[in-house]
């Protein structure tokens, strides 16, 4: 691919630090915009048109990082004047995403010919969940964590990140790994991970009877439980 133009719908700070991630860490051939929607927008829109920006740079990956319900109703249009050809809706807040909206819109995409996907939260992402090439290049970068780490004498000595969730905190976690003893970097990666602060809500999830903050807690840890058993395993063999 050669170019990934991505449009991030934002507004306010939960979106604009995400898009400041992507500028810093993302692929250089990445192009990374940002379309700001003034709230609060009205219970019920039915000309959406006096809420969105005239001036929309065409992309091809559409995120909806918006804080409100409403913002997904002016999805399918924004989409169509960026002549987008996928959408990322990510849920850090239910309360930003009700699944019964996300579902009519993405049935309005699907009409587009538009692939959307809805990870619950963000940095569940994986490249397998879609077939869509514009989605897979996002995911292969900002995700699930993925990371290696190096180790000597029992602590460890540094790291690379693989994937990191889409917020950035994989880097802020691997950097303040350094030094720390292999039998307590599981545990001092979860306080991390809550110290960058983490951007999903604390709000107990009634799908996984969780917050989705814990949830992305628990996806750091075993970021690092695994890159750790897979130094055990380079040692076996």
């Amino acid at each position: 691919m050669n170019e990934l133009r991505i449009l991030g719908i934002v507004q306010g700070h939960y979106g604009e630090r995400m898009l400041e991630c992507w500028r810093k860490y993302g692929p250089s051939h990445w192009k990374v915009e940002g379309l700001k929607i003034k709230g609060p927008l009205p219970f019920e829109l039915e000309d959406v048109s006096p809420y969105i920006p005239q001036e929309i740079p065409e992309s091809d990956l559409i995120i909806s990082l918006g804080e409100e319900p409403g913002v997904l109703e002016l999805l399918p249009e924004i989409v169509k004047r960026a002549k987008g050809k996928a959408v990322i809706v990510p849920v850090d807040n239910r309360g930003w995403v009700p699944p019964g909206l996300f579902k009519q819109v993405e049935k309005m995409l699907k009409k587009m010919g538009i692939s959307a996907i809805s990870p619950v939260p963000f940095c569940s992402l994986k490249e397998s969940d879609s077939d869509n090439p514009y989605i897979k290049e996002f995911a292969r970068h900002f995700g699930l964590p993925e990371v290696r780490l190096q180790v000597d004498r029992e602590r460890i000595k540094g790291g690379e990140v693989i994937r990191s969730a889409p917020c950035g905190s994989t880097f802020f976690v691997i950097e303040n790994l350094k030094r720390e003893r292999v039998q307590d970097a599981e545990e001092r990666a979860g306080l991390l991970h809550h110290n960058y602060p983490c951007l999903a809500t604390m709000t107990v999830d009634w799908q996984f009877q969780d917050t989705l903050m814990h949830r992305a807690g628990f996806f750091t840890k075993e970021a690092i439980k695994k890159a750790l058993e897979g130094l055990v395993k380079d040692k076996e063999v």
